[in-house]
Protein backbone atom coordinates (compact mmCIF):
# COMPACT_ATOMS: atom_id res chain seq x y z
CA UNK A 1 0.00 0.00 0.00
CA UNK A 2 1.38 3.31 -1.02
CA UNK A 3 1.77 6.46 0.99
CA UNK A 4 -0.95 8.24 -0.96
CA UNK A 5 -3.39 5.42 -0.29
CA UNK A 6 -2.64 5.59 3.44
CA UNK A 7 -3.22 9.34 3.37
CA UNK A 8 -6.61 8.90 1.72
CA UNK A 9 -7.63 6.28 4.31
CA UNK A 10 -6.54 8.50 7.20
CA UNK A 11 -8.19 11.58 5.70
CA UNK A 12 -11.27 9.55 4.81
CA UNK A 13 -11.66 8.21 8.32
CA UNK A 14 -11.06 11.70 9.74
CA UNK A 15 -14.02 12.96 7.69
CA UNK A 16 -16.31 9.93 7.97
CA UNK A 17 -16.22 9.57 11.80
CA UNK A 18 -17.43 13.13 12.57
CA UNK A 19 -19.97 12.93 9.75
CA UNK A 20 -21.36 9.66 11.17
CA UNK A 21 -21.50 11.24 14.63
CA UNK A 22 -23.44 14.25 13.32
CA UNK A 23 -25.87 12.01 11.45
CA UNK A 24 -26.46 10.03 14.65
CA UNK A 25 -27.17 13.26 16.54
CA UNK A 26 -29.55 14.51 13.89
CA UNK A 27 -31.31 11.16 13.86
CA UNK A 28 -30.95 10.07 10.29
CA UNK A 29 -33.37 7.28 9.67
CA UNK A 30 -36.93 6.66 10.79
CA UNK A 31 -38.40 9.35 13.00
CA UNK A 32 -39.22 8.45 16.58
CA UNK A 33 -42.90 8.06 17.29
CA UNK A 34 -44.42 10.55 19.69
CA UNK A 35 -45.02 9.26 23.19
CA UNK A 36 -48.66 9.80 24.11
CA UNK A 37 -48.04 9.25 27.84
CA UNK A 38 -49.09 12.20 29.96
CA UNK A 39 -48.79 11.64 33.70
CA UNK A 40 -51.75 12.32 35.95
CA UNK A 41 -51.49 15.54 37.96
CA UNK A 42 -51.00 14.80 41.66
CA UNK A 43 -53.98 15.76 43.80
CA UNK A 44 -53.72 16.60 47.48
CA UNK A 45 -56.53 16.23 50.02
CA UNK A 46 -57.01 18.08 53.28
CA UNK A 47 -59.41 16.90 55.99
CA UNK A 48 -60.32 19.11 58.93
CA UNK A 49 -62.75 18.71 61.81
CA UNK A 50 -63.85 21.80 63.78
CA UNK A 51 -64.11 21.53 67.56
CA UNK A 52 -67.01 19.32 68.57
CA UNK A 53 -68.70 18.94 71.93
CA UNK A 54 -70.19 15.72 73.27
CA UNK A 55 -73.70 15.23 71.96
CA UNK A 56 -73.30 17.27 68.78
CA UNK A 57 -72.86 15.76 65.34
CA UNK A 58 -69.33 16.03 63.99
CA UNK A 59 -68.69 18.08 60.82
CA UNK A 60 -65.93 16.87 58.49
CA UNK A 61 -64.55 19.33 55.90
CA UNK A 62 -62.70 18.04 52.84
CA UNK A 63 -60.78 20.07 50.25
CA UNK A 64 -58.87 18.75 47.25
CA UNK A 65 -56.40 20.73 45.20
CA UNK A 66 -54.00 20.47 42.28
CA UNK A 67 -51.03 22.70 41.50
CA UNK A 68 -52.17 25.43 39.14
CA UNK A 69 -55.60 26.88 38.48
CA UNK A 70 -57.38 23.63 37.63
CA UNK A 71 -59.76 22.16 40.20
CA UNK A 72 -60.43 18.42 40.15
CA UNK A 73 -63.93 16.97 40.20
CA UNK A 74 -64.98 13.56 41.38
CA UNK A 75 -66.32 11.72 44.42
CA UNK A 76 -65.17 11.90 48.03
CA UNK A 77 -65.83 9.16 50.54
CA UNK A 78 -65.71 10.36 54.15
CA UNK A 79 -65.33 7.91 57.03
CA UNK A 80 -65.48 8.53 60.77
CA UNK A 81 -64.10 5.78 63.02
CA UNK A 82 -64.81 3.18 60.30
CA UNK A 83 -68.40 3.05 61.57
CA UNK A 84 -69.74 5.95 59.49
CA UNK A 85 -69.22 6.36 55.75
CA UNK A 86 -70.73 8.79 53.27
CA UNK A 87 -69.98 9.40 49.59
CA UNK A 88 -70.44 12.96 48.26
CA UNK A 89 -69.80 14.79 44.99
CA UNK A 90 -66.74 17.08 44.86
CA UNK A 91 -66.80 19.90 42.28
CA UNK A 92 -63.67 21.83 43.22
CA UNK A 93 -65.23 23.52 46.28
CA UNK A 94 -64.67 22.32 49.84
CA UNK A 95 -67.41 19.96 51.02
CA UNK A 96 -68.83 19.55 54.51
CA UNK A 97 -70.22 16.22 55.63
CA UNK A 98 -72.42 16.01 58.71
CA UNK A 99 -71.27 12.93 60.57
CA UNK A 100 -72.53 10.97 63.57
CA UNK A 101 -72.86 12.00 67.20
CA UNK A 102 -69.69 10.94 68.97
CA UNK A 103 -68.80 10.03 72.52
CA UNK A 104 -66.00 11.59 74.52
CA UNK A 105 -62.50 10.56 73.41
CA UNK A 106 -60.20 10.29 70.39
CA UNK A 107 -61.70 9.72 66.95
CA UNK A 108 -60.41 9.49 63.38
CA UNK A 109 -61.88 11.04 60.23
CA UNK A 110 -60.58 10.14 56.79
CA UNK A 111 -61.39 11.05 53.19
CA UNK A 112 -60.65 9.34 49.89
CA UNK A 113 -60.93 11.32 46.63
CA UNK A 114 -61.53 9.52 43.31
CA UNK A 115 -61.38 11.90 40.31
CA UNK A 116 -63.72 11.72 37.33
CA UNK A 117 -60.79 11.73 34.89
CA UNK A 118 -58.20 9.30 36.27
CA UNK A 119 -55.92 9.94 33.28
CA UNK A 120 -55.72 13.66 34.11
CA UNK A 121 -55.76 13.61 37.94
CA UNK A 122 -54.59 11.17 40.57
CA UNK A 123 -56.65 10.27 43.61
CA UNK A 124 -55.67 11.14 47.17
CA UNK A 125 -56.33 10.27 50.81
CA UNK A 126 -56.02 12.12 54.08
CA UNK A 127 -56.90 11.41 57.69
CA UNK A 128 -56.98 13.40 60.89
CA UNK A 129 -57.32 12.43 64.54
CA UNK A 130 -59.49 14.68 66.69
CA UNK A 131 -60.90 14.59 70.19
CA UNK A 132 -64.36 15.18 71.54
CA UNK A 133 -64.27 16.18 75.16
CA UNK A 134 -66.35 19.15 76.21
CA UNK A 135 -69.94 18.87 77.40
CA UNK A 136 -72.70 20.94 75.84
CA UNK A 137 -73.52 24.27 77.49
CA UNK A 138 -75.75 23.65 80.49
CA UNK A 139 -74.52 20.08 80.74
CA UNK A 140 -72.40 20.80 83.80
CA UNK A 141 -69.13 20.32 81.92
CA UNK A 142 -65.96 22.32 82.22
CA UNK A 143 -66.43 24.15 78.92
CA UNK A 144 -63.90 24.50 76.15
CA UNK A 145 -61.20 26.48 77.98
CA UNK A 146 -58.87 24.15 79.90
CA UNK A 147 -55.79 25.37 81.81
CA UNK A 148 -56.79 29.04 82.01
CA UNK A 149 -55.33 29.93 85.37
CA UNK A 150 -54.16 28.19 88.51
CA UNK A 151 -50.65 26.73 88.43
CA UNK A 152 -50.27 27.41 84.72
CA UNK A 153 -50.58 31.15 85.37
CA UNK A 154 -47.82 30.83 87.96
CA UNK A 155 -45.47 29.21 85.43
CA UNK A 156 -46.25 31.96 82.93
CA UNK A 157 -45.46 34.71 85.44
CA UNK A 158 -42.25 32.94 86.54
CA UNK A 159 -41.14 32.72 82.89
CA UNK A 160 -41.83 36.43 82.29
CA UNK A 161 -39.86 37.26 85.46
CA UNK A 162 -36.87 35.19 84.30
CA UNK A 163 -36.85 36.86 80.89
CA UNK A 164 -37.01 40.34 82.46
CA UNK A 165 -34.19 39.46 84.90
CA UNK A 166 -32.03 38.12 82.06
CA UNK A 167 -32.62 41.28 80.02
CA UNK A 168 -31.64 43.45 83.00
CA UNK A 169 -28.43 41.49 83.58
CA UNK A 170 -27.46 41.80 79.91
CA UNK A 171 -28.09 45.56 79.97
CA UNK A 172 -26.05 45.96 83.17
CA UNK A 173 -23.17 43.97 81.66
CA UNK A 174 -23.13 46.14 78.55
CA UNK A 175 -22.98 49.37 80.59
CA UNK A 176 -19.91 48.13 82.49
CA UNK A 177 -18.09 47.08 79.32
Amino acid sequence: MGISMRRHLVLGSAVVAPLAFLLALVGWGSPASADDYTPALPTSCRVSVPATVVGDRVVVRVRGSVAGHVQPTGNVTVEVDKSFSKKVRYDGVAVEVLGPRLSRGEHKASATFVPDDVKKFSGCRDAVTFSVGAEQAGGGGTGGLPNTGGPHLGFLLAGVGLVATGGGLVERGRRRA
